[in-house]
């Protein structure tokens, strides 16, 4: 035990994760390799580390961000804004999903104006109707209202499989499947011996974990961007204009 943990303890030097089932971490806890205490930091020492890892990258993020669409509704700026801090604090998972939801709501605010005829007339139970539409039948509906070309629902279509449905379900292996964490070692606590091999995270749970939070990052943006040009069309095609941020860019 003594040399697996003098080999757990130098790849740990390199690495910022380390994976193992429980039942392993119990085994190596009894053999006086104690994850818990190497990894242990108080509530306010794990808070002031998230505060300055995010500010690092916070500020650079929000200049990237896609301008504010629309004007003069406030459930639509809401979630905007809901979004734009979630990708500012580094939660891009949720943003992925609140940008899924930004997008539904716009097409079926659009779809309801273009119903009943324009802004000025509300009708609660129209409206409680439109709440209760799933996603699908909402763009079959903004097409059949003339609000989506061919092109626009295909391609809705396709963010509804690919990136709102799997986000909006946590289907974590499909939002995953493209990741391999590459150079991973392993090492077998029975023998000591230490491989180097390449995982798939479709093949593997805890890999999945580790992987989305880079998968959401490096497809946020461009979610964020379809979203906002996504509602900014179709707000323009029930008689708004888009408007130029009002947070400062």
């Amino acid at each position: 035990m003594e040399d697996i943990k003098d080999m757990i303890g130098r790849l740990a030097e390199k690495a910022d994760k380390i994976i193992a089932s429980p039942e392993t971490i119990e085994r190596l806890n009894e053999g006086g390799l104690h994850f818990d205490k190497i990894a242990k930091r108080s509530l306010e020492e794990n808070i002031a580390l998230l505060f300055d890892q995010r500010k690092q990258t916070a500020l650079e993020v929000a200049k990237r961000l896609p301008t504010l669409p629309v004007v003069g509704l406030p459930a639509l700026e809401s979630l905007y804004n809901e979004i734009r801090e979630c990708i500012i604090f580094g939660l891009n998972g949720p943003a992925i999903t609140l940008a899924g939801i930004l997008v539904e709501f716009a097409l079926k605010y659009a779809t309801y104006i273009r119903e009943v005829g324009g802004f000025q007339k509300y009708d609660a139970d129209k409206w409680d109707e439109f709440e209760d539409i799933a996603f699908a039948k909402t763009i079959k509906r903004a097409s059949t209202a003339g609000l989506l070309t061919d092109q626009q629902v295909k391609s809705l279509e396709n963010f509804k499989e690919e990136i709102r449905n799997p986000y909006s379900h946590y289907n974590i292996r499909k939002i995953t499947r493209s990741a391999v964490c590459e150079k991973v070692k392993v090492v077998n606590i029975e023998t000591g011996e230490l491989t180097e091999c390449d995982i798939a995270a479709e093949d593997d749970p805890a890999i999945q974990a580790q992987a989305k939070p880079i998968v959401d990052a490096a497809q946020v943006l461009n979610v964020f961007d379809f979203a906002c040009q996504v509602v900014s069309d179709l707000m323009t095609k029930v008689g708004l204009s888009p408007l130029q941020d009002r947070m400062g860019k």
